[in-house]
């Protein structure tokens, strides 16, 4: 590894050892988040198949990008 790389390997690193508590802690919201999603989709006629492929494929964020 060249010495600007090794360098950019450590900060890289760093900032994420620094992220990383906040992003743990987000996984319950984001896995609530995401059944509520699934339940939803089931309740409005898609079958458990379909919703589980739309929150697989689209997850809890699906066109809010306006994609």
């Amino acid at each position: 590894m060249k010495p600007h790389e090794q360098l950019e390997y450590e900060m890289a690193m760093e900032n994420m050892l620094k992220v990383l508590p906040a992003m743990l802690g987000m996984y319950g919201a984001v896995a609530k988040a995401t059944k509520a999603y699934y339940d939803e989709l089931v309740a409005a006629g898609f079958s458990e198949a379909q919703a589980l492929h739309i929150v697989s494929t689209q997850g809890i964020t699906a066109r809010l990008g306006g994609q």
